[in-house]
């Protein structure tokens, strides 16, 4: 009977693996947590976040509604571009256009050349 022992990779790869594992129960658990105190108390800290401190109640909202609005906009169309990509392909096409734009007008109105003599 042979015994073969797992390479250097090998046992590396595994322990970052239960390190990540970990890590993702870890997540799970700060989460429920979250989840069960905000079932109990969430409501009245809200209502009293709003009353006290409206300026705080407003940044929370605004914290949270456009991410929210993001998920369900990239559901409805399917567009994973960034603002930065959505932005950059603007100005290529702003450039093409003038392109076509000086190319037309060029074409419409050619300069003329004085004759020198």
């Amino acid at each position: 009977m042979s015994l073969v022992m797992p390479s250097s990779t090998q046992v590396k790869y595994s322990e970052k693996n239960k390190l990540f594992h970990q890590d993702i129960s870890l997540q799970r658990l700060y989460k429920n947590v979250l989840i069960k105190d905000f079932s109990k108390h969430g409501r009245k800290v809200v209502k009293n976040l709003r009353k006290e401190k409206p300026e705080q109640y407003l940044r929370l909202i605004a914290q949270i509604l456009p991410k929210e609005n993001m998920k369900e906009e990239e559901t409805i169309n399917g567009d994973p571009l960034t603002d930065e990509q959505l932005c950059e392909i603007i100005r290529s096409l702003e450039k093409e256009l003038q392109l076509v734009t000086d190319s037309k007008n060029q074409d419409v109105c050619p300069t003329k050349v004085k004759k020198t003599t």
